[in-house]
């Protein structure tokens, strides 16, 4: 069986410096006012003279960048040190974005799958379809799905694809290559997402389907679903406490979540906006790009599938009040012919908020919303979900002995972003995305206030990054730009509604010192009534760069110290893989 062997770095490397953008990175001064800075630079193997970046794909430890021609390159993504490149099939044939577990690569070129060693580059396996690939792989550590033409998935094991590329033929106690495949006879459009116990995959006249993929009843189905409109944009895959969730936009406009196990429809969001690129989700949050550049962020757990436009108060709903479920006298629900004898006691409202609009007051009983009686805190919580945003609804109170009618409404700050192209990256403190102009754009995380815009102009290649923080800027030519979100600047606030300007009167760090969070005083300032305001930080790290001087004049809003509060990656899929900071005692462990 033929190898495919490692290129040869002399002949695909960029030809010529002047068609390199990274020769002339983006200016320090400009990333920091984005709240970025340059992590490392490289450069992807390809002929630049004839190839373009086709693909770039990234997990938590490697970057992947794929030329028109078929050339693979696996660049570290805590470093930039590229680690290994490969031509994968023939030259110029077509090929798939690549997948990858914990120690493995895959990719589609052609009518064959190839297999690498992530880390070192080394071929693991090579194997030939029985079709052509419909749409992209998709990858667990033990096996590989993978949608062909004519409407059906192929599994197959990862190890007897390796024992085949090694020894030519099956192992003996396997008969055929694939370890099962379904047919649906509906072409497959998106590559297929897997959980824990299943993987799911939209056909084009818009069903759904739910395969097991592990366990006694493997490659049976576990549901379809029948959807009026195909899926716009490939499938998302999200991860819960007892199961997953999958995202499915589609041709109808609509955001769905479905279990992945039972195939309950979790919510649905009309978006009202052709949507063609697959929404990033990290944590309970869900990132969709319309076609008309608008960037919506969607809630999949507080708010049932509601934009994150609503304000998040502290209460248990959102709509500012805390509730407690409770029993109702007798002689109360006789006098008002109340139907159930429980009702929903208001322990906790918010201020400003759409309870405290509505006229709710602490001690209220709710015992009706939208003409429907709730009796627990959970029925109160769906049928808040259900109120329509910005229209007033009823809700009935009992206050004393009698009872009231409220008009309860929900309103909304805008949480959205025009002229997005792509989204990029999700950080800490900001979001990161790519503007009509190409140019970044970071707006901040709770309230999507633009922050800054940068022109990138050589970098054209837009990669979503959903795993990590990190921002990944690419060339056409393969010029790899990697940022990383550097820590928070802490800014004079406003103390006062009588002056705009303090005098700082001390400084009590210096740049490396240590910061608790909540607890270090930065500096201190004199306001125009001659008090003093220590300000402290809200996020613990260290000093990384100070902005004032004792004696000078600050105003509302002037950067005072920067906080460096992190130099590791965030992983959002899997944190538990993130680098952890030990502190040493000192001791050497005989005492």
């Amino acid at each position: 069986m033929h190898r495919i062997r490692v290129v040869s770095l002399t002949f695909l490397l960029c030809l010529s410096a002047v068609n390199c953008p990274g020769q002339d990175l983006l200016s320090n001064e400009a990333l920091q006012s984005l709240g970025l800075e340059v992590r490392w630079n490289s450069q992807a193997v390809l002929n630049v003279r004839r190839d373009n970046v086709s693909y770039v794909t990234n997990d938590e430890e490697i970057l992947y960048v794929q030329s028109s021609a078929g050339v693979l390159t696996a660049i570290n993504a805590e470093n930039g040190r590229r680690l290994w490149t490969a031509q994968i099939g023939r030259t110029d044939e077509a090929t798939l974005a690549v997948v990858s577990n914990r120690d493995m690569v895959l990719v589609l070129a052609g009518p064959a799958i190839y297999g690498y060693n992530k880390f070192t580059g080394t071929q693991r396996l090579e194997f030939r379809l029985p079709e052509q690939p419909a749409a992209g792989p998709a990858l667990t550590e033990n096996a590989v799905f993978i949608p062909l033409h004519g409407g059906a998935v192929y599994a197959y094991s990862i190890s007897v694809l390796e024992y085949m590329f090694r020894y030519g033929t099956l192992p003996e106690d396997v008969a055929i290559p694939h370890m099962w495949r379904f047919i649906c006879n509906e072409e497959i459009l998106h590559p297929p997402v897997v959980g824990e116990q299943a993987l799911a995959f939209a056909s084009e006249k818009g069903n759904v389907f739910t395969i097991n993929s592990g366990g006694i009843e493997k490659g049976r189905a576990r549901y379809q679903l029948l959807l009026d409109k195909p899926a716009s944009a490939p499938l998302a895959i999200a991860d819960n406490a007892t199961s997953s969730s999958v995202l499915m936009l589609n041709d109808d406009n609509l955001a769905f979540s479905i279990d992945l196990i039972t195939g309950k429809t979790e919510w649905t969001y009309p978006l009202g906006r052709p949507m063609t690129l697959a929404p990033v989700i990290v944590g309970d949050n869900v990132y969709v790009v319309t076609e008309d550049g608008t960037l919506t962020n969607i809630s999949r757990d507080e708010f049932g599938g509601r934009p994150v436009e609503m304000p998040k108060y502290r209460a248990p709903m959102y709509i500012g009040a805390g509730m407690q479920q409770i029993e109702i006298d007798a002689k109360i629900q006789e006098d008002l012919n109340l139907v159930a004898a429980q009702g929903l006691l208001v322990t906790e409202r918010t201020p400003d908020s759409p309870a405290a609009a509505a006229g709710m007051q602490i001690g209220d009983i709710i015992v009706r919303i939208d003409e429907i009686t709730v009796t627990t805190v959970e029925e109160a919580r769906s049928g808040i979900v259900e109120l329509p945003l910005r229209v007033e609804r009823p809700v009935e109170v009992i206050r004393g002995r009698t009872l009231k009618n409220l008009k309860l409404m929900i309103a909304v700050t805008e949480w959205d972003v025009k002229g997005i192209r792509s989204l990029t990256s999700v950080g800490r403190f900001a979001i990161y995305g790519i503007d009509q102009a190409n140019r970044l754009v970071a707006f901040n995380k709770h309230d999507s206030e633009i922050i800054g815009r940068l022109s990138v102009n050589d970098y054209q290649v837009h990669h979503h990054n959903s795993l990590t923080d990190l921002t990944y800027l690419i060339s056409k030519s393969g010029d790899v730009l990697c940022l990383r979100e550097i820590g928070p600047t802490v800014r004079m606030p406003e103390l006062t509604s009588t002056s705009r300007i303090a005098k700082v009167v001390s400084v009590n760090v210096r740049i490396g010192d240590p910061v608790e969070a909540a607890g270090t005083v930065l500096c201190e300032l004199e306001l125009s009534d001659g008090s003093t305001q220590p300000i402290t930080a809200e996020t613990k790290g260290v000093v990384r760069e100070i902005h004032v001087r004792a004696g000078q004049s600050v105003v509302v809003g002037a950067p005072l110290v920067r906080i460096d509060d992190d130099s590791f990656p965030i992983y959002h899929q899997r944190p538990e893989q993130r680098p952890v900071d030990v502190e040493l005692d000192g001791s050497n462990g005989d005492e």
